[in-house]
């Protein structure tokens, strides 16, 4: 017999092979330690979902067109950032697409009535909250569209006050659409060339006030809104940080950031246990907005 001659080097660098046997039989795998980490991670993350100490509510608006498989890709989005309220917008095809485009543990809540009642609607997860109330909420009349000089229906947000089934917390949420070309973003203020929609978004702000301070002190106040503002230009008194944000308290998914830009929010009411704690931008998505997911903590 004879044996090949085997290299000193061969004996001290173990080939990538020899090394996938060793991690298997001592039961380790390449990349092991971080993995685990992050399962752990997201093991504790679940559980504060679970038992209550979290829960995340989005904001989504809507494409004009979209069909079931469009919307269920991005509902599965901002649902993968754990969401259990979303409040959409836009609402432009039929009700049984959307009903269809939800999980079968979710709600719809599209209010039937005159014409805009239902284009705000709001879904959320059974599981997590039960429904004691809701209603559409009529925000303004009839305002004045800048581009085709026409009258537009009347605006109307979707209210619902859910509760949570594992704490007891309550929130009164509102998803709501304000009109569009209101802000001047040269001057951070309103845009007076549209001034009828700038009136309607005052008139409309006004009624959210209203919902906000008409809500049991125990109830937390949430909106999800596309606000048609830019945030990070919006530095006047008599837009939405003016009218709507400032005065009745409320954080949003922008609180803190410096630089930011967006024209979607979740809203929060600050004096509350549950603050926002984070949130995340689901950019990627069939529509033409991003989906907001803010995630709300309980602070104490």
């Amino acid at each position: 017999m004879f044996s090949l001659p085997v290299s000193p080097r061969a004996l001290v660098r173990p080939t990538a092979a020899l090394v996938a046997a060793v991690l298997l039989l001592t039961g380790l795998t390449l990349g092991s330690a971080p993995a685990q980490a992050g399962d752990k991670e997201r093991t504790q993350e679940r559980k504060a979902f679970t038992s209550g100490k979290k829960f995340a509510v989005a904001t989504l608006n809507l494409k004009k067109g979209m069909r079931v498989a469009g919307m269920r890709h991005d509902i599965g989005r901002v649902l993968s950032s754990d969401a259990s309220v979303i409040g959409f917008q836009e609402r432009l095809f039929s009700r049984p697409a959307l009903r269809a485009s939800l999980p079968k543990s979710w709600t719809l809540l599209m209010p039937k009535g005159p014409t805009g009642t239902d284009d705000n609607p709001i879904a959320f997860d059974k599981d997590v909250w039960e429904l004691e109330k809701t209603w559409s909420a009529l925000l303004t009349g009839k305002t004045w569209r800048r581009q085709t000089g026409q009258i537009a229906h009347d605006q109307y947000g979707v209210v619902a006050v859910l509760r949570h089934r594992r704490t007891g917390h309550t929130i009164r949420a509102v998803s709501f659409h304000l009109p569009n070309h209101l802000h001047n973003r040269r001057t951070g203020g309103p845009n007076y060339g549209n001034r009828g929609g700038v009136q309607a978004m005052w008139r409309m702000a006004s009624r959210i006030r209203f919902l906000k301070e008409d809500a049991p002190d125990a109830h937390q106040f949430v909106a999800m809104c596309d606000c048609n503002v830019t945030e990070n230009r919006d530095t006047g008194d008599h837009l939405v940080k003016g009218r709507i944000t400032r005065p009745l308290g409320l954080e949003t998914n922008y609180s803190g950031r410096k630089g930011g830009s967006g024209i979607d929010y979740v809203m929060g009411e600050r004096a509350s246990a549950y603050r926002i704690d984070s949130f995340e931008s689901h950019r990627k998505l069939v529509t033409d907005h991003p989906g907001i997911v803010a995630t709300f903590a309980r602070t104490r």
